[in-house]
Parts: structure tokens; C-alpha cells; sequence
């Protein structure tokens, strides 16, 4: 029987060393609910607010396994050696017993609410028995609540694994299992009436939808020893295999949501104390880039690509109050160059307006995109948008999360946190504008991985632009077909597709996508800045394209040239072959993904900052050098890099599009040419040791049927062509077995099955002491590995985290097993090895590999 709160005198039980367990469990309940409250969800008002609850009741009892002796006498523990041997031990662990607390918890609220609801429908067989703990099974979503909330609280500090395989192990180790239980349950007798209280005092609260709810925890205990252990090992593990004849994604969203909001309210209590992230959102202007665009003369600058900029602007702008709100996947399908990034913005925002003013809600943008080498380009665009909107730096605003950012968030009022609430803050997506990756975005979607699930719920009621989505595998259209559907359909959210050369992952034909301009075919018909000519009648080794190369530079002493090639092998070799050439005025530029990234970046930048003139000759009485970019694919997709001529070895249609906006980018007055090479080494042709052949078989069927030079006005037709083609002949079995995984909640195998990346052999990380900074990086490391304290080993870590990955290149391991430093998992190279294993131009020293298309 419960007990009265005269009975009880005080709270001791601890969840954190500093922090009561009664005050952690309110919290993180109180945030779990919130979460759901404040987002717009398609689920059904009675499925929302049920919903609201059991994130609720997950909320204050994922903790409840602490409350036993045996985690208590272990928190309390100072010395280390006692506590990791404590730690050990079957006893001390919380997250099982928790989850056993949580399951039974929500069953006997689910039970409480059909009781009231057939005795409001005036059924006789209503029943509030405390003691019922049945469900009626209708193959609805509340049959999986209570299991699903058992999943999550049973990995809410770990990494999930296949739903099937976690009740199976309940029902294999059920003795074993019940004699912890039974041990864990006894060593709490001596706090009976402070768990009572805690019940008493979280469970009777006034925002649950089901009022009066109540529960006894005598009850709760037996029936967690003598029902539940039993009932996940059997009841539910038939459930569970229902979902193999089911391909309907929403449970795994609805899991997928929970589970983000458990992590993020824990996480966010017990890192950032009484500070809530989600009620410090902040106010931004939908006319922003409008103003942007006007202090900087985009409006009144006709000249070159800039009437057709501005027109695509306005084009997009003109639709967004009219905008159909049920059309949520979306599309900026326009040519290279136009201004997609402040187009998209700038819809972004007015559409973010408009869904507050209309529908109550305010969307967070997440801004996406596949490569490392553009995420700043954009970032600092947004940064200029927003300061030119008298916006001071603010991360509540916009932040850039990937695995180079630095940890650090700031508030516009100076206030600055610590680099582990940074890193919690920057983690969990806490602003109104984050720019990403896609590596962030879609393994935030397919994974099992904790840290990245926890932003899962960011994803909700957000506007989602996808730049450069060509980038996508096609082996996972189908896959992303109908994971954004659910997104979008069930959460409320709005994706944009923004690209030059658009994927078919969605077909705008059957009314699946709508485009956000009005005029597309006219945009692309008009323009005339390039042509593209093939030279694939035959392929070149690399010694004859070295000698055409240097024909073409000397012959055009006053172009830029860029050079795209596959492998950082042959990249490397042209690139020498160029230096060689000692041509006058001329810097050249090498880029791969061999050079550590910090040098990577500076190098976009310095090709930046080169000024282009229209007379070729000198700018403000300044002699002017022309520049010649050797480079890998890193930089064909969205580097805002402008060339007069553009070599590119073979690649699929896509990348050679999109390479193809590099040059003359801004039309200028002399027509770009775009030139396609067939390369070779002694073994092969290079495009075949990094694409996928059927893309490259794909690309060869439609440029076949191409003679002379391509004008650009042909390009959109030519893709669209393309595009059919790889969807009327891939296979979607990677597509088919992922969507099998979600809808069978198999999280484990999705995270095995789903690679963003593919690489056919393992690679190393090698930190390249390059400079006096990286020589005091590295001295800062070893001392953070020397660290005895975890919490000061942590702090250590993430301040010199952005500058160490600056200095860290990722390389085949057979090039860097014996660099490996010690009993680390990281290569290692001194500034005393740099001639042996590093070139200061063009990096890493290894044989021929080719490299990945997307970064992290």
C-alpha cells in the first residue's frame, strides 16, 4: 500500500554524486514531456498526448535501478580501484532492473487508460485494478509501448542492439536474470519509504493525460520478479516478430523519437544542471537574406550570372505564401553558380515564418551538405547573413557540428560554457540554424549509436535542406524514399532537395516532390557559360595527358585551369609534372585528401582570394597571377572556385556536372571549356578503382549518344536522361534490406548494413606534426592520455579537440600500421619524420588509392 507522505522525512538516494535521484528523475520526466508537447505531430491527438506520457513515465523511471544499495554504496565510493571493481558487478548496474521498473510502470498506465475509457463507454467489463497489467492487442502502436519503452531504458547509456535479440535474452537468461532482479529489488527494503515518496510524489502529476493514475510499488516489485521478465521473454518477443510481415516504418520513428528524448532530457540534466536549451529559442527574421542581398548590392549588380541570380531569387520567394503546406518535400533544382545557398536560406526562413504564424510551431533549419570542404564556405555565408541583420555571434542562433568543429557555444550576452556543456549543447543540436553534414544528418536517421540517436528529435518540426543531394548512394534512394515520406508525413517536417543535377529519389511527375521555382527549364535552357567536350574515344596513360596539360597551359598563359582527377596518385603525379613546367605568373595549387586538413582549407581560401578580372591583365594596378588547381573530387561540388578551362578525368554524369560549375561560374566574357578524360595506369582505367561501375556504364550509354561539343543548355536534359536511366536499372537490395531492419527495429544490423561511405579496406587516422602548433597539439595530447582524473581527462580532450583533428589525415593501413603511436589507435609522424612520410605540398607519401566521396 503506498505510503502517506507524513510518513516520509527526507530524500537521500543519489543519482550523480552531487544530485538527487528524486530531483534527476522529475527533471528529466518533466523535459522528456516537454520535448513531445512542443512538437507538431500527425500521429493522432490521442496517440500524441499518450505518447506525452509515457515519455513522461520513462522520464522518472530510467533511474530507478539506482536505488539500490548496491549502486548507492558505489556512487558514494571514492577510491577509484574499489569503484571499478564495484562497477563489475551484476548488482550494481541500473539499467536492466530500470527497464523492468519502466515496462511494468507503462503497462499498468496503459491498462488504467483503457479501463477509464471503456468505463466511459459504459462497458461492464471496465476495470481499474491496480493488479491487471493485461493489454488488448490490436496491433496498434500502444501495444509496443511498453517494450519499446523497455528497449530504450534498457540501453539509455549504451548503444542498441536488434529488439528481437534483447527480448530473446530476457527470455534465455530469465533465472539469472530474476536472482539479480530479486537481490537489487531486497537491497532496497531500507528505502521503501523514500521510493514510495518518489512515486508518489512524480508518478499523481497534473500534466499526465490519464488523471488519478496510481501505482503501488509492492505491486510493481512482485509483478517485476513474477510477470514481467516472463511477459518480455514470451509475450513480447511474439510481438516483436509480427514486425518481420510488417514494412511499416512509423514504430520505428515513434522508438527512434522516444528514445532521442530520453537521451537528450538525461543527458541535458545531468550535464547542464536546471539550464533548458529548448525554452531559450530565439526569434530570426524572415526577411534576413532579403536585407542581406540589398546591403551587398546583389539587387543592383547586373552584371555577368547576377540577373539570373536575382530572378531565381525571386522566382522562389514569390511561392512561399501561396505554398501549399501539405507539399513537404521540396526542391531548388537550378544550374551551378546561381545563389542556391542564400535561395534556399532565405525560402527557409519565410517558410519558418509562416509555419509559426499558421500552424504554431517554429522549424529549426538544418543545413546539410556531403563535403567537409564546403561546410565553412556555407557556415561563414549564414554568419555574414546574420551580422548584417545585427545579429551579434550567438550558437543559440547557429552553430556548425562535425567532427573538425571546435567545441565551443557562446551566447550574444558573453556568457561561455564549459567545453563538456559546449560539446552536450553542440551534440544535441540546440539552435536555430545548424549547419552539418550528411554523415551527421543520415546516421542521425540509420543508426543504433547513442550519441548520434540523442538529435534524432531535432529532426521533428524541422526545415531540412539537403545541398548537393546528389551525393546520395542511389543504392539507398528507395531507403531515403521512404524514411523522409515517414519524416515528413508523421513529424511535420520540410526537406529540401537543392542541386544542380537532382537524384530521382522522389518523382516530381507523380506530384512525390514540388519545385520551389516556377521557371526551372528556362534556367537552364539560358544558359550559355560552357561547353563540354569529350575525349573519351580512346583512354590516356598519364604521361600523355601530362604533356596535353602542359600544351594547354603554356598555349593560355593567362587562364585558370582546373584539374580534376580520381586518385590521389595520379593527382599528385600532374601536379609535379605542372611545378615542373615553371610557368611565370602562375600559383599552382594542389588538394587531396592526403593534406592534412588545416593546410586543405587555407589553400580553398588562398584560390579564393586570387581576383579575376575581365581583361585578364592586372586588378586596382596590381599585376595579377593566374591560377592552376590540380586537385581529387573534394572539390567539385559547391567550392565557390571559378576556372576558365576544367580537365576532368572520367567520372559519373553527376560529378562531371558538377565539376562543370567550377568553371566560368560567374559568365564571364569568354565562353569556359570543360574537357573529359579517359585516364589509365598500367592496370586499368582510375575511374574504376574508386566508382561504382554501373554509374560509370550509366554515364558512357548517354554521352554515346552525344556528338560534338555539349552545351550547357543541354545539361538538364542530359541528367534527367541519366537519372531515369540509373533508376529504371539499379537494384534496391542494400535499399530493401535497411528498410527491412527498420521495420523489424533490427538496429544493430542497420548500423552494420548502412555505410554512407564505403571503403574497401581499413583505414588508419594519422596525426602530421606539420607545424610548431601541431608539435605543442601533440605534447597537450599526451598529457590529456596521462590524466589519471576522467572527468579533467575528458575537459582536456575536447579543448584541443578541433585542433588536433586540423592535423589528422585518414590513410589505408597498410601505409600506417607501423605509425601507430603506442597503445593508441592513431598514427603518429614527428616533424623530424616529415621528409620520410610527409610532402608539404602534396602530403601523405603512399601508392596509388583512390579516396572516398564523402567526409565526416
Amino acid at each position: 500500500m503506498e505510503l502517506m507522505s507524513s510518513e516520509f522525512h527526507s530524500y537521500s538516494l543519489k543519482s550523480h554524486p552531487d544530485k538527487l535521484l528524486v530531483d534527476h528523475l522529475g527533471r528529466v520526466g518533466r523535459l522528456s514531456r516537454g520535448m513531445i508537447r512542443e512538437r507538431a505531430l500527425n500521429l493522432g491527438h490521442q496517440e500524441k498526448e499518450i505518447l506525452e506520457d509515457v515519455a513522461y513515465l520513462m522520464g522518472v523511471t530510467h533511474d530507478l535501478g539506482k536505488a539500490t544499495r548496491f549502486f548507492q554504496e558505489y556512487i558514494q565510493e571514492e577510491d577509484e580501484r574499489k569503484k571499478r571493481s564495484m562497477r563489475s558487478k551484476e548488482t550494481t548496474r541500473h539499467g536492466l532492473l530500470s527497464a523492468f521498473f519502466t515496462y511494468a510502470i507503462i503497462k499498468e498506465y496503459l491498462n488504467q487508460l483503457i479501463a477509464e475509457s471503456e468505463l466511459r463507454a459504459g462497458s461492464e467489463t471496465g476495470s481499474k485494478a491496480v493488479s491487471s497489467i493485461q493489454l488488448k492487442r490490436d496491433g496498434g502502436m500502444t501495444d509496443y509501448l511498453p517494450v519499446l519503452s523497455f528497449l530504450a531504458v534498457r540501453r539509455h547509456h549504451g548503444n542498441l542492439i536488434n529488439a528481437m535479440d534483447e527480448v530473446r535474452e530476457v527470455d534465455s537468461e530469465g533465472e539469472r536474470i530474476i536472482r539479480v532482479a530479486e537481490e537489487q529489488i531486497r537491497s532496497m527494503d531500507n528505502d521503501k519509504a523514500e521510493l514510495n515518496e518518489i512515486l508518489r510524489r512524480l508518478i499523481s502529476d497534473d500534466g499526465m493525460y490519464l488523471k488519478n493514475f496510481t501505482i503501488d510499488l509492492e505491486s510493481i516489485t512482485s509483478y517485476i520478479l513474477k510477470g514481467a521478465i516472463r511477459d518480455i521473454g514470451r509475450k513480447e518477443k511474439r510481438l516483436i516478430r509480427r514486425l518481420g510481415d510488417k514494412t511499416d516504418l512509423q514504430l520505428y520513428f515513434v522508438f527512434q523519437f522516444l528514445y532521442s528524448v530520453l537521451l537528450d532530457a538525461d543527458k541535458t540534466d545531468a550535464g547542464l544542471g536546471e539550464a533548458d536549451p529548448d525554452s531559450d529559442r530565439l526569434e530570426l527574421p524572415e526577411d534576413l537574406v532579403d536585407r542581406y542581398r540589398e546591403s551587398r548590392g546583389f539587387i543592383s549588380n547586373m552584371n555577368g550570372i547576377n540577373p539570373l541570380r536575382n530572378q531565381i531569387y525571386e522566382d522562389a520567394m514569390a511561392g512561399v505564401r501561396g505554398w501549399d503546406l501539405e507539399d513537404r518535400v521540396l526542391s531548388l533544382n537550378v544550374p551551378t553558380g546561381t545563389g542556391k545557398t542564400l535561395t534556399s536560406l532565405s525560402f527557409a526562413l519565410k517558410l519558418r515564418g509562416r509555419l509559426n504564424e499558421e500552424k504554431g510551431y517554429t522549424p529549426r533549419i538544418i543545413y546539410a551538405l556531403p563535403f567537409l570542404s564546403i561546410i565553412d564556405q556555407n557556415y561563414s555565408v549564414f554568419e555574414d547573413v546574420l551580422a548584417q541583420g545585427g545579429y551579434l555571434e550567438d550558437s543559440r542562433l547557429l552553430l556548425k557540428h562535425h567532427h573538425l568543429a571546435e567545441v565551443s557555444y557562446k551566447r550574444a550576452d558573453n556568457e561561455e560554457y564549459k567545453s563538456d556543456e559546449s560539446l552536450l549543447l553542440l551534440e544535441g543540436w540546440n539552435a536555430e540554424i545548424i549547419v552539418t553534414t550528411f554523415w551527421q544528418y543520415f546516421y542521425t536517421l540509420f543508426s543504433n549509436k547513442n550519441r548520434l540517436i540523442r538529435k534524432f528529435n531535432k529532426l521533428a518540426n524541422s526545415i531540412i535542406i539537403l545541398d548537393e543531394v546528389q551525393a546520395v548512394p542511389h543504392q539507398y534512394w528507395q531507403l531515403i524514399h521512404d524514411a523522409i515520406t515517414v519524416l515528413c508525413e508523421k513529424f511535420n517536417s520540410y526537406v529540401i532537395f537543392v542541386t544542380a543535377t537532382e537524384p530521382l529519389i522522389f518523382d516530381e511527375a507523380g506530384g512525390e516532390i514540388k519545385e520551389i521555382v516556377q521557371k526551372k527549364n528556362e534556367y537552364f535552357q539560358g544558359l550559355d557559360r560552357i561547353e563540354l567536350i569529350l575525349k573519351i574515344d580512346r583512354s590516356l596513360n598519364l604521361d600523355e595527358f601530362k604533356a596535353l596539360v602542359g600544351e594547354e597551359l603554356i598555349a593560355h598563359p593567362d587562364k585558370d585551369f582546373l584539374i580534376v582527377l580520381n586518385t590521389i596518385s595520379s593527382a599528385s603525379e600532374v601536379y609535379r609534372s605542372v611545378q615542373g613546367l615553371q610557368l611565370e605568373d602562375t600559383e599552382t595549387f594542389y588538394l587531396s585528401t592526403n593534406v592534412v586538413p588545416k593546410e586543405r582549407i587555407q589553400r580553398i581560401k588562398d584560390i579564393k582570394d586570387i581576383k579575376r578580372s575581365s581583361g585578364r591583365g592586372a586588378v586596382d594596378g596590381l599585376s595579377r597571377r593566374r591560377k592552376v588547381i590540380v586537385s581529387t573530387q573534394l572539390i567539385e561540388a559547391s567550392v565557390d572556385i571559378d576556372a576558365d578551362f576544367v580537365y576532368r578525368d572520367f567520372a559519373p554524369m553527376d560529378s562531371i556536372n558538377q565539376v562543370a560549375g567550377r568553371c566560368n561560374r560567374n559568365s564571364g566574357s569568354h565562353k569556359g571549356t570543360v574537357s573529359v578524360f579517359i585516364l589509365r595506369d598500367d592496370r586499368r582505367e582510375f575511374h574504376k578503382y574508386i566508382y561504382d561501375p554501373f554509374l560509370i556504364g550509366k554515364t558512357l550509354d548517354i554521352l554515346k549518344q552525344v556528338s560534338g561539343p555539349i552545351r550547357e543548355s543541354e545539361f538538364l536534359d542530359l541528367n534527367n536522361r541519366y537519372f531515369k536511366a540509373v533508376k529504371k536499372g539499379m537494384g534496391d537490395g542494400k535499399s530493401q534490406e535497411n528498410l527491412s531492419c527498420l521495420s523489424q527495429l533490427a538496429f544493430k544490423d542497420l548500423s552494420k548494413r548502412f555505410k554512407l561511405i564505403e571503403e574497401d579496406y581499413p583505414r588508419v587516422d594519422v596525426f602530421i606534426e606539420v607545424d610548431d602548433l601541431a608539435e605543442d597539439i601533440w605534447r597537450r595530447y599526451l598529457d590529456m592520455r596521462m590524466e589519471k582524473n576522467l572527468k579533467e581527462k575528458i575537459d582536456k580532450k575536447l579543448r584541443i579537440k578541433k585542433e588536433f583533428s586540423e592535423y589528422v589525415i585518414s590513410v589505408p593501413e597498410k601505409f600506417a600500421r607501423s605509425l601507430v603511436y603506442e597503445d593508441s589507435e592513431i598514427g603518429y609522424i614527428s616533424k623530424a619524420e616529415l621528409p620520410y612520410y610527409y610532402d608539404m605540398e602534396t602530403g601523405f607519401k603512399r601508392e596509388g588509392a583512390g579516396e572516398g566521396s564523402m567526409i565526416i
